[in-house]
């Protein structure tokens, strides 16, 4: 991940430098510059995946470099800024500008870590959501399976950002996942919507129907790994799919979609992925409760070491970061929908000790309970 910094203090650059080791967690600081100005010269001839850049500087100030990449397109990297105590009313308004992260002057090495490893996770999933559309775009060439219901699609002059629909449809495959008949039937209202405040034309809408199909049968390959693409192409073709989903039937889109869920949650127990279910579901009913692996495996009478695997095999993490990110997720929505105490929050959501509770959630969230709380206040 190619990073740049952008202040005007030599000494806080320098610093910046060696809090940390870029390489070690996967980064390069490609340059640096004094202001904003010579930032931007760079963006204009070079790539940046991540900017960390001061709010005061001369001649081009914060909020001006970033105001500046967002109007001329510049670059689509990540941006984190730099202010002080005094100066948050800046980063506020940098963050309505884009900006994902603000850190704190003088910096904390652990935060800027955390910063560090959040902005990384969230480029590696913008990479393989980039790889995807590239592996959708071969999936409808002549030949291809997505190409006997769609035919082929100029993935070259057409595809961009604008025309996918990529959060309702990614929802709407999590929903599938879940086989959440609820949320399916809303997912798909809201992906109907979207088409049509975008007045997208037929071809387009297939081609979103094609995006969710990929994201679809890389669902059931992850559940199976012997269910081959041809196989899921076949259950598609002789569902109720081509009844109507192709006419932009919502109707018949519901049917598909919860068809497709019931022949997932068939896969994944045949897999033997119905166990992580139970496991999911014991989170969410006992998160004020100590829950660990190891008592998770005794009681669906399965090898801890092998719950483990393939428990971070499904969701990309381990057993225990997977129930913190859950328990501080649910802290969020308490912390805005109601009035409890901060320390009756963290009890709430399985936490005995406070000062760890907001230990955990500064490393998720990027700030303190009582922050996040007056920040979302008016929400």
């Amino acid at each position: 991940m190619r990073v740049i910094l952008v202040d005007d203090e030599p000494i806080i650059m320098q610093g910046l430098s060696v809090l940390i080791d870029w390489q070690s967690e996967g980064c390069e600081i490609v340059a640096t510059f004094p202001n904003g100005k010579a930032a931007l010269d760079f963006l204009r001839r070079e790539k940046a995946d991540m900017i960390i850049t001061d709010i005061r500087m001369p001649e081009c100030d914060g909020l001006q470099f970033i105001e500046t990449i967002k109007e001329e397109k510049l670059s689509d990297a990540y941006i984190v800024i730099l202010s002080g105590f005094d100066e948050f009313g800046y980063a506020k308004q940098a963050m309505k500008y884009g900006s994902m992260d603000y850190l704190l002057k003088p910096v904390d090495r652990e935060e800027l870590l955390n910063v560090v490893r959040r902005v990384h996770r969230l480029w590696d999933k913008r990479n393989e959501d980039e790889k995807r559309l590239d592996e959708l775009a071969g999936a409808a060439a002549p030949g291809a399976g997505i190409t006997r219901l769609f035919g082929v699609y100029d993935k070259k002059n057409s595809l961009n950002a604008s025309i996918i629909c990529k959060d309702n449809l990614d929802a709407l495959t999590s929903a599938i996942e879940e086989n959440d008949s609820k949320k399916i039937e809303c997912r798909i209202n809201a992906f109907y919507g979207e088409c049509r405040e975008k007045d997208l034309s037929e071809e387009v809408i297939n081609f979103n129907i094609s995006y969710l199909l990929f994201q679809l049968i890389h669902l059931a390959s992850i559940q199976d790994d012997e269910v081959d693409q041809e196989e899921i192409m076949d259950f598609i073709g002789e569902s109720s799919f081509e009844e109507g989903v192709k006419k932009g039937s919502s109707e018949y889109m519901l049917r598909f979609c919860t068809e497709y869920a019931d022949y997932i949650s068939q896969l994944r127990k045949s897999a033997g992925g119905g166990i992580l279910i139970e496991v999911e579901k014991e989170i969410r009913s006992r998160d004020s409760e100590s829950i660990s692996l190891r008592e998770m495996s005794q009681k669906y009478y399965i090898n801890n070491a092998y719950l483990g695997q393939i428990f971070k095999k499904k969701y990309g993490m381990s057993f225990k970061d997977y129930l913190t990110d859950y328990r501080i997720q649910e802290a969020a929505k308490m912390l805005i929908r109601t009035d409890k105490k901060i320390l009756q929050i963290a009890e709430d959501v399985g936490y005995k000790d406070s000062d760890y509770f907001v230990q955990k959630f500064i490393e998720r969230m990027g700030c303190t309970p009582s922050h996040y709380r007056r920040e979302h206040a008016d929400q």
